[in-house]
């Protein structure tokens, strides 16, 4: 057994890493949003940290709900691999259900009415709590403009976090933002409503959006970890959203450049052997093996629908969320024109249950034309 256990902790390290090298550049597996015991996960954060580096993953962000956890105080699993970071972040959690993701920040950064006090973790708690209920003049635009703000000057990378959450943001809360680049269009907490509810179109429907306005916009999978001890689709537990950033190498500036530049595709299941989207021609290729590996291994909650095309679909995606071309297979390319304004790619994996038609995805970052 524990020689079995070993197999597929080594194999997920070789899929997860140094599988599918493009010209220089490797993949990197890595979360950017989870909790621990600090704000309302059920773990410590040493036990959420070792949790994911068993699991194969290359970074990790601790988002702690308006706290910056420092990273060299967290203890590192006794077998520390040279191929794990720990990047600094923060969920910076504001009224009206505006949180927003500080990637790799140098410092806390406060949301709207911080009380900022220098007191125990449990005393703070319990502030933060009163003062994001409370009352505010304030837009969701507003609060998102200050987030934002608040983290570059922290020279982090802002990412708007599940836009469908409780109140939601609608994407004119959102059009007039400055100098954000980066959503969350796939979360795994049960309650974030990815595919919409009543009133919210999908949150990859807002992205199509947001990308057909001309905003410059890349899409992020997380899990919002909150629930360690218990793993279920009804929980937000570990392992069902996830980016896979190609870099040349795996440090902390490396992977901040890479995200900043949309490097990277999102996937709650779907593992692609070749992402590469030009203005000239876009090629996706599935990687078959590692897909099923990762199906076994994760637990990304499917999409059910009523319909559905059993097996791999591959879809180029451009101007108001039209579908350019689809493809059955493993394999497909398109070549983009000027009217399509963007082209991103959408993968599907599809099977029949006795629930309908589950669907696991990846996404790729939109190639601009204009």
């Amino acid at each position: 057994m524990k020689n079995f256990i070993l197999f597929l902790f080594l194999t997920a390290f070789f899929f997860a890493c140094n599988n599918n090298e493009e010209n220089g550049y490797l993949w990197f597996k890595g979360n950017t949003h989870c909790h621990s015991i600090i704000s309302d996960g059920d773990s410590a954060p040493f036990k959420v940290v070792k949790a994911y580096h068993d699991h194969g993953y290359n970074f990790l962000l601790l988002t702690d709900h308006n706290y910056l956890v420092d990273k060299d105080t967290i203890k590192m699993p006794e077998n520390l691999r040279t191929d794990f970071l720990m990047i600094p972040g923060e969920e910076v959690t504001d009224k009206k259900s505006v949180h927003t993701t500080a990637f790799n920040i140098k410092e806390y950064v406060p949301f709207s009415g911080d009380p900022n006090l220098e007191t125990d973790i449990q005393k703070r708690r319990e502030e933060i709590i009163k003062t994001i209920k409370s009352p505010t003049n304030l837009s969701k635009t507003e609060l998102l403009q200050m987030h934002v703000d608040g983290i570059l000057k922290a020279e982090g990378i802002p990412f708007l976090n599940h836009p469908n959450f409780s109140s939601a943001l609608q994407v004119s809360d959102i059009l007039p933002v400055t100098n954000l680049h980066h959503i969350e269009l796939y979360n795994g907490h049960p309650d974030v409503a990815n595919w919409g509810k009543e009133g919210h179109v999908s949150v990859e429907a807002k992205w199509d959006s947001l990308l057909s306005r001309g905003r410059i916009m890349y899409g992020v999978a997380a899990d919002d970890m909150h629930s360690l001890t218990i793993n279920t689709p009804n929980k937000s537990s570990l392992f069902k959203g996830w980016v896979m950033v190609k870099s040349k190498e795996l440090t902390i500036e490396s992977i901040h450049q890479s995200i900043l530049n949309g490097d990277f595709y999102s996937t709650n299941g779907v593992t692609l052997k070749t992402d590469k989207m030009t203005a000239k021609k876009c090629v996706i290729e599935i990687d078959e093996i590692a897909t099923q590996k990762e199906i076994l291994d994760s637990y990304g909650v499917p999409r059910i629908d009523k319909t559905g095309q059993i097996g791999y679909t591959i879809e180029f995606i451009g101007n108001n969320g039209i579908v350019l071309s689809g493809t059955n297979g493993l394999k497909a390319s398109y070549k983009p024109k000027r009217v399509d304004k963007y082209v991103r790619a959408r993968i599907t994996y599809c099977t029949e249950t006795d629930k309908g038609f589950e669907k696991l995805f990846a996404w790729t970052q939109p190639v601009f034309l204009n």
